[in-house]
């Protein structure tokens, strides 16, 4: 006899099917309904230290914690009752007797669990006349501050670093009301996902110092999109203000990341506009980007037009947008540059780490290997890169176009060396590079929070990306450049939108055959069969 799947019960009075086994609190808010909560996280283990999600249980002594209650046959509930309401106004009360009133200066406010419980659960006025219990303010590690006065002990922090992370530098320490999270002596917290107890604390009680007093969270923008720091493409959200990125937070997505994102995405976005990032336009008689795409045309079909298709070389990036590395390869083809000649680079592998709870970062530290393969051929980066370097040091290429946008490494000299001897050369450049000489042409690169489209991880899903910034001083976006030389070159009429680029290059690159820009939604779709 096989056990039975799924269970009846009834919530509110509505006959309900579910998973049997399953915890009361998902099959409540699966079906829309409000049981609130602190600690219970999905992607944590629930340990039911909060009690804020007591619900009534028919013929139940007292009220029961959804997190940790698991369906049964029969089961008779009501998330709303007087009872399940009392308990939770008495929860909020003991939890608020010693809580500060410091939501005007506090990171959290906006987006705080407490305060937004507290509203609509709690009641209209305080009953505490005694000396709040004051607690420890210090630094935990990683960028991490500790308010202690704010912390209600739901131990999400705690069971993080030790159930994901597998780390466990966190602990509660002292009993009853002196209750809070602090780290083990001589253990800071260190582990390459700290930032992720920042982002799943209810309250304000650990606070980034990256974001501290930064911004207001709801006059902040925010953006979906993908990190960019290894091939993983784990889903983020980019949060900005005034153009400016503020913070970047886990954005969920089962079939990637779960619900996590490591500190080296979750904080490498200083350079976007940071004091070395180059925003110069140097093209002929250019200075700006008006004319830069009838500029850039102009060059290449004289250069072309001169010496020959073979007389041009293009190296592109792993940092690409599949649309841009489309697009560039649609110019090169306009202009009939053989294959062999169009290389690609990529930023150096670094190490990889999987985590207790299954998280990994990648040891390839480039976001869009899989699609430069796709796009540009599986020998861009090797034979076709090392072929077009050698040319570049004979008389027969005269002409080299370069896609410098990799954050933190600069191309190697041999690159610029062939650079600076080409007769025309051009860098697409996302960081300066005294290296360069000056009678190579400069044109700003896009960085990851600017660009729209997708790209592909490691495990063949490919991914949309969104634009949380523009450039600076006005500048065009590679993409946009591109399709613009397009239109000078008499094969476009004018620019199309992303979801039209993107349906168009499926149809013609035949590792998207069969995808369409619609389907891809905010996690993306697997293009090798792989489980969605």
């Amino acid at each position: 006899m096989t056990e039975k799947q799924t269970v009846n019960l009834t919530i509110n009075g509505e006959e309900v099917e579910a998973p049997a086994g399953e915890m009361l609190i998902k099959v409540c808010h699966d079906r829309g309904l409000d049981v609130p909560f602190f600690c219970y996280h999905p992607g944590l283990v629930p340990e039911g230290n909060c009690r804020m999600c007591l619900v009534e249980v028919v013929k139940a002594p007292k009220p029961m914690p959804a997190c940790t209650t698991p369906v049964t046959e029969g089961m008779e509930i009501e998330t709303h009752s007087e009872p399940a309401k009392a308990a939770r106004a008495d929860v909020l009360e003991f939890m608020l007797a010693n809580h500060p009133l410091d939501c005007p200066i506090c990171d959290k406010s906006g987006e705080c669990m407490l305060q937004d419980n507290s509203y609509a659960h709690g009641n209209d006025a305080s009953r505490m006349v005694d000396v709040k219990e004051l607690k420890p303010t210090k630094e935990l590690g990683n960028g991490v501050k500790l308010w202690g006065n704010r912390c209600i002990s739901c131990t999400r922090c705690v069971r993080f670093c030790s159930d994901i992370a597998g780390s466990g530098e966190l602990a509660m320490v002292n009993r009853g009301d002196r209750s809070v999270v602090d780290a083990f002596p001589g253990y800071p917290l260190q582990n390459p996902l700290s930032g992720n107890v920042v982002d799943i604390c209810p309250v304000g009680a650990l606070i980034s110092e990256d974001f501290l007093y930064q911004a207001r969270v709801w006059y902040e923008k925010k953006t979906d999109s993908v990190c960019h720091e290894c091939s993983r493409g784990c889903n983020v959200e980019i949060q900005t203000l005034h153009n400016e990125v503020k913070r970047i937070v886990a954005r969920h997505n089962d079939s990637v990341n779960d619900y996590w994102i490591c500190d080296h995405g979750r904080y490498t976005y200083d350079y976007i506009l940071g004091p070395e990032r180059s925003l110069e336009y140097r093209l002929g008689d250019s200075s700006g980007p008006a004319d830069a795409p009838a500029l850039l045309a102009q060059k290449l079909k004289s250069l072309v037009a001169e010496h020959g298709a073979d007389s041009l070389g293009v190296l592109a990036s792993a940092f690409m947008s599949n649309e841009t590395l489309y697009l560039l390869g649609s110019v090169l083809k306009e202009l009939e540059v053989p294959v062999e000649n169009i290389a690609a680079c990529a930023r150096a592998d670094g190490k990889e780490e999987t985590f207790k709870g299954g998280f990994k970062i990648s040891a390839d530290r480039n976001p869009n290997r899989r699609g430069v393969e796709a796009i540009l051929g599986p020998s861009a980066f090797s034979s076709r890169a090392e072929g077009l370097l050698g040319k570049s040091k004979g008389p027969g290429l005269r002409g080299l176009v370069l896609v410098s946008d990799l954050p933190g490494q600069p191309l190697p000299d041999e690159w610029i060396e062939a650079l600076n001897s080409a007769d025309f050369g051009l860098v697409f450049l996302l960081e300066n590079d005294s290296r360069i000489g000056e009678e190579v042409s400069l044109i700003p690169a896009t960085a990851f929070s600017e660009r729209d489209g997708s790209i592909i991880n490691e495990d063949g899903r490919i991914q949309l990306v969104q634009a949380a910034t523009q450039l600076p001083r006005g500048a065009l976006r590679l993409d946009d450049l591109l399709q613009d030389v397009l239109v000078e070159l008499g094969a476009r009429e004018g620019r199309i939108s992303q979801r039209g680029l993107f349906d168009e290059m499926a149809g013609i690159i035949p590792a998207l055959k069969g995808t369409r820009h619609a389907e891809l939604g905010k996690t993306g779709l697997s293009i090798d069969g792989g489980e969605e």
